[in-house]
């Protein structure tokens, strides 16, 4: 059998206009119908179709309850599974209950196609009065697989014809597949047929379908934009932002927050939101406080907390603002939490606002993971995986940011180049392991007494070289002697004391170049290797070095050079110069 929503599409498809939605808001509409019949105590025939669910959270089963009270008819197609089918949806109190009917295909969806539709990718409520009448229908169309990964069509009419044609196929249904309410059923139609529509009712439900496609289209361009900015940028800090700012403004939100767990000994991210900017240090620090218990809280469950606000709180002044806490889970890890607080205490969340953050959440869980990734990798490419000092690689690039800097500012740029002495026999006599461990208390030495400023890198081997910005000969010559005097009272495990010598070279002024100032340094080593070890050398000064310092300094001068050789030329050269340029253009 055909669902309603084909039937309907079928017989007044010029009528009815399908609208592709999410779960979560169809949900919502089909709840919009039913405040109908709930806010005017509406005695009328209710029909609906729920989808299967094996558990039923409170909030479920006192809907149904009251929409079982508040109509005069109601009944409800439940697969045979259902937890509805479990509890007592009448008391002593309300006689008047909803009955249940055996909805056809179980908990397993069916397959689509010409024969039929799957009974649990379907939803539907009607709603049939003397003065109201109306109908909801949607079907879940299959992805690509044949699964239910596929969008949800939804049409919704206020018109008396498509709800008698709703109702009719109602009937051949409940006849088909539950004869025995048949009668009941078709009792329950004859009496709320509807004759009129109330255009007062019609307009409130409008006016709400009107404000729910509203609201999901802005909570779509807050999805969105987020998604843009994690797309755009791998700085965290200002995906994070961007999070807590999108989904504050889209919920109409008091304030937001976003918490991610640092890496192992880094402190966590944290970003908030506040309405109209209306940011206190105060509220600040309460809305951390909160947001660092709700993630305790949710790390060992990752679950989702939820706060409703309750009816009359306002008046009582004992109601609490409505909160939910959303955790940010990757490959089941429990990453961070995003937790936004409503100012309305009579405010109940709606399945939609929370698929909204669970939806941000799983994003930015994503987004987080992406960029730790992307920062390992850096620092693997970047950094030598023995000591933790940058690699050649990138102190080439360092070196070669620092010359250009240094030349435009006019400021010298210092190298110190150092090599372990007998290191070899380190090697030979104690093995690499301990050869290893040589040059990670090397490195440390090395963190320890350059500033932050320093790049210290192992340059190949057991040879270090350190970049000194905007330090000249005689402070690097300071720095290379403390560094020789913190390596020779270092103490290595099973080697003892260990010594360096040092070469070091500034720029301009034995340099002007990477290439020749890397040459000089490393002779300015060998000749403290060759010297006895265990010592600062430095490249002699040449009148001739100094004078290149100038030409650095002044790259237009060689310009004018050429100008003045230029004037001093005489005729006859310049004919030459002409006549060999005339020979090699024919």
């Amino acid at each position: 059998m055909l669902s309603l929503y084909r039937t309907l599409i079928a017989q007044h498809a010029r009528q009815l206009t399908p609208v592709r939605c999410a779960e979560q808001t169809i949900t919502q509409l089909q709840h919009y119908f039913e405040d109908v019949v709930l806010e005017n105590n509406l005695a009328a025939l209710v029909v609906e179709s729920l989808p299967s669910m094996s558990e039923r959270s409170l909030r479920d089963l006192a809907r149904v309850r009251e929409v079982g009270r508040a109509a005069r008819h109601a009944f409800f197609f439940v697969a045979a599974e259902d937890a509805l089918n479990k509890v007592m949806l009448s008391t002593k109190e309300y006689e008047r209950a909803p009955v249940l009917l055996k909805r056809a295909g179980g908990a397993t969806p069916m397959t689509t196609g010409a024969q039929g539709d799957g009974a649990d990718f379907e939803r539907f409520v009607v709603i049939a009065d003397a003065r109201f009448s109306a109908v909801l229908a949607s079907m879940r169309e299959p992805g690509e697989d044949g699964d239910s990964g596929g969008g949800i069509d939804v049409v919704w009419s206020f018109e008396p014809d498509i709800v008698y044609s709703a109702l009719e196929y109602l009937m051949a249904r409940v006849t088909a597949e539950n004869p025995f309410q048949a009668s009941t059923f078709a009792e329950a139609v004859r009496g709320c047929m509807p004759k009129t529509t109330s255009l007062q009712l019609t307009l409130s439900v409008t006016t709400k379908l009107a404000r729910l496609m509203q609201e999901q289209a802005v909570r779509e361009i807050a999805v969105n934009r987020i998604a843009t900015a994690i797309r755009s940028s791998l700085e965290l800090s200002s995906i994070l932002q961007t999070t807590v700012n999108e989904v504050g403004r889209a919920l109409g939100a008091l304030h937001s927050a976003l918490c991610v767990e640092g890496d192992t000994g880094q402190p966590a991210l944290t970003n908030c939101y506040f309405r109209d900017g209306a940011e206190d240090e105060a509220e600040r620090t309460e809305i951390l406080s909160d947001l660092n218990a709700y993630s305790v809280r949710l790390g060992g469950r990752l679950k989702i907390y939820v706060q409703d606000g309750c009816l009359g709180a306002e008046e009582t002044g004992a109601g609490t603002r409505p909160l939910a806490v959303v955790p940010l889970i990757y490959h089941e890890r429990f990453m961070g939490a995003l937790m936004v607080r409503l100012d309305d205490a009579k405010r109940v969340w709606q399945e939609n606002e929370i698929l909204l953050m669970r939806t941000v959440a799983d994003q930015v869980a994503v987004a987080v993971n992406h960029a730790r990734l992307f920062a390992q990798m850096q620092q693997m490419a970047l950094t030598d995986a023995l000591t933790g000092c940058f690699n050649r690689r990138s102190f080439e690039m360092q070196l070669e940011r620092y010359l250009h800097l240094a030349t435009r500012m006019r400021q010298p740029v210092s190298l110190i180049m150092l090599d372990i002495d007998n290191f070899k026999l380190v090697n030979d006599r104690y093995g690499h392991d301990v050869g290893d461990e040589a040059l990670r208390h090397l490195a440390d030495a090395l963190r320890e007494v350059v500033r932050g400023a320093d790049i210290a890198a192992r340059y190949g081997g057991e040879e270090f070289a350190v970049i000194l910005p905007e330090t000249g000969l005689d402070g690097a010559t300071l720095v290379a002697e403390r560094l020789r005097a913190r390596i020779e009272q270092m103490e290595v495990p099973f080697v003892g004391h260990i010594t360096a010598s040092f070469g070091v070279a500034t720029f301009p002024v034995h340099a002007g170049s990477r290439d020749l100032l890397l040459t000089t340094v490393d002779r300015a080593l060998y000749e403290a290797k060759k010297s006895g070890r265990n010592r600062v050398c430095t490249p002699p000064e040449s009148a001739d070095e100094i004078d290149l310092t100038d030409e650095i300094f002044a790259p237009d001068r060689d310009i004018q050079n050429n100008a003045l050789a230029a004037d001093h030329l005489d005729e006859s050269s310049l004919s030459n110069i002409a006549d060999t340029a005339e020979q090699i253009t024919i």
